[in-house]
């Protein structure tokens, strides 16, 4: 499992994580979820795939998302600060982006913006999914958040 290191590191260190989750639709959640013990790690995840449930879920505002555009850097930030808020818990992962083949209103290519709140320190992460079929970005995305996690908590 591509997230074993991380939930041991997460397990050993007694720490806590939860998602905001979209163009990933759950997976990074339930990657962690595999490991035997996870509910010791997870607070908490929420899909919000849509601008609709970023607002109502997240309590993100419209105007940051029409000002940012929905994968942005920002709005991944927003998104971890925002399930910090909501779970508390001690590391707080948002992530946005276009899977594809289409391409969301007013994004131009396939890619995704990972924010990582540990602490005090917010880690911010892009990744290029250009000519990555839509299962593979969204593997392709899961796989870069657990070896980000786990390289923070060394």
């Amino acid at each position: 499992m591509i997230s074993k290191d991380t939930f041991d590191k997460l397990l050993n260190k007694g720490l806590t994580i939860a998602f905001a989750e979209s163009m990933t639709g759950g997976a990074a959640t339930y990657e962690l979820m595999k490991n035997p013990g996870a509910s010791k790690v997870i607070s908490g995840s929420i899909v919000a795939y849509s601008i609709k449930q970023k607002h109502n879920l997240l309590n993100m505002s419209l105007e940051d998302m029409n000002k940012y555009g929905i994968v942005s850097k920002e709005i991944s930030l927003i998104m971890a600060r925002k399930i910090k808020e909501i779970i508390g818990s001690d590391i707080s992962v948002g992530i946005t982006g276009n899977a594809g083949p289409t391409l969301q209103e007013n994004t131009f290519k396939q890619e995704a913006w990972i924010s990582i709140l540990y602490k005090t320190e917010m880690h911010v992460f892009h990744l290029d999914l250009e000519e990555c079929l839509r299962i593979d970005a969204i593997e392709k995305t899961v796989r870069f958040i657990y070896e980000n996690l786990s390289n923070i908590l060394q």
